[in-house]
């Protein structure tokens, strides 16, 4: 599709609150319902929808797409047309006829993060009944009320004018028929419960509570689309790194000995090993840079690594007579500018 900063007609920095802005004032001019008969309008309507989802991703107006995967926090009508009368029309016209969505929390490792991977889960959900193909009827009727067509007219007093609209009929549902004899499969419901196992991408920088959506994977409706999968992340505690924002930090314990004479090792990373270099006498935390996380334009923190001088606890006299001889008469502690 067009570039979605330019559907909704905001910029690359936009953020979150203008995009909503934005969609709201587009959606309302271009919404099916309100242009009759205006294919161009439904086609521009479904492109600012599209826009506006792949946009509202965690943390504000950037984006990602990854093999088909797509971040964003996508709100209800309710919270984005918050004005009285426009939510009921995109109830009643469809707009909500998608199944709701599911939510998955899946926990990863930091490892994970860097590396980028597919986790297979498994969830339940309602499928379609393959017996009634989802009508739930056994034995069905044409409705009465709307002749089969699963629509009625109906005369709406919205933003200072009457207009006619056509929606689901309320009888059947829109579906046309109403039930005889419900299906013996679904109990009537068109529907049955189904477990699924479903592969999750997980995206190179992934961070707590970010989230992916799983189009269609969610539950289904009578008469839309089925909704959406979230699985939501959660980093597990890792037992030698902290996440701070964008950067790793760690203690590193050398003996007293590597501090005064200096040491090179291989550190292991969650992404593999690190050759790092700690010179003579020093003591300040050493800082890799750009070895942090990925933060979501694709550069990284620092990884942020604290000296620590690993002593025993207790020293006998023996031991104490040694260090004595080694680094001569007890200095006595003192403060100075220089």
């Amino acid at each position: 599709m067009e570039d979605p900063y330019q559907v909704l007609g905001v910029s690359p920095n936009a953020s979150e609150e203008e995009i909503k802005k934005a969609f709201k004032a587009l959606a309302k001019k271009y919404h099916p319902d309100l242009n009759q008969g205006d294919k161009k309008a439904e086609e521009k309507f479904k492109e600012i929808n599209e826009a506006y989802r792949i946009l509202m991703n965690k943390g504000g107006g950037s984006y990602q797409q990854q093999g088909g995967e797509q971040g964003f926090n996508f709100n209800d009508f309710g919270d984005i047309f918050n004005f009285r009368g426009f939510e009921d029309i995109f109830r009643n016209f469809g707009f909500s006829s998608k199944g709701e969505d599911l939510r998955y929390d899946l926990d990863i490792t930091l490892e994970d993060v860097f590396k980028p991977t597919a986790k297979s889960i498994k969830i339940k959900h309602r499928v379609v009944c393959e017996v009634c193909s989802g009508t739930g009827a056994k034995e069905r009727e044409t409705c009465q009320k709307c002749h089969g067509s699963g629509k009625v007219r109906r005369n709406i007093h919205q933003f200072g004018s009457n207009v006619i609209f056509t929606t689901n009929c309320d009888k059947c549902g829109g579906s046309g028929f109403v039930v005889k004899k419900k299906c013996d499969n679904c109990n009537g419901t068109g529907f049955v419960v189904k477990d699924e196992t479903i592969s999750v991408p997980i995206r190179k920088g992934v961070k707590e509570e970010d989230y992916t959506i799983i189009a269609g994977k969610g539950e289904p409706s009578a008469s839309g689309e089925n909704g959406d999968l979230y699985v939501v992340f959660h980093i597990k505690k890792n037992d030698s790194y902290t996440i701070t924002g964008n950067n790793l930090k760690t203690r590193l314990y050398l003996d007293l000995r590597d501090i005064l004479n200096g040491i090179e090792l291989d550190l292991p990373t969650p992404w593999g090993s690190e050759r790092i270099t700690v010179n003579a006498g020093e003591t300040e935390p050493l800082v890799l840079k750009g070895k942090g996380l990925y933060s979501k334009n694709g550069q990284r923190g620092d990884l942020i690594i604290e000296l620590v001088v690993d002593l025993p606890k207790k020293l006998g006299t023996k031991e104490l007579n040694e260090i004595e001889k080694a680094f001569g008469a007890r200095k006595e502690p003192h403060i100075s500018a220089n």
